[in-house]
């Protein structure tokens, strides 16, 4: 992969500043949102709660940055080392592959982004290692 341009650069920080605008939403994705499946889902959270709406500012994001990554516009080691998609696509799959019932399409690049990230990250070992005492 190509060394980070500067516009690579401009465009992790305007994706960094709409995750940071909306940091409530994805600490109620990792510690809040407790539904496995579309059906749980549904119930536990109406469509119209604040719940939701944390759902899909999350599920919005990486689907943003997806689609960004498949269409070569973000440098994918920049993002990588920034955000770690893997983490909330293990919270929110079931949930979106039951969505996909009705809507085939819904947040297929969340999907591919998760998959770019454990390909990327083979690629990739931790640069500190940890130290068990």
């Amino acid at each position: 992969m190509a060394a980070p341009s500067q516009k690579d650069v401009e465009t992790l920080l305007k994706l960094y500043e709409i995750y940071d605008r909306n940091r409530d939403s994805a600490i109620w994705f990792l510690t809040d949102l407790s539904a496995k499946d579309y059906e749980s889902f549904k119930k536990k959270y109406p469509s119209r709660s604040r719940a939701r709406a944390h759902f899909a500012t999350v599920a919005g994001f990486f689907e943003l940055a997806g689609i960004l990554l498949e269409r070569k516009l973000l440098n994918e080691d920049l993002f990588f080392d920034t955000f770690n998609v893997s983490a909330f696509w293990s919270r929110g799959k079931g949930i979106i592959k039951g969505m996909r019932k009705d809507r085939p399409r819904i947040y297929e690049n969340f999907e591919l982004v998760n998959n770019r990230k454990t390909r990327w990250a083979k690629r990739h070992p931790p640069k500190v290692k940890l130290k068990v005492p």
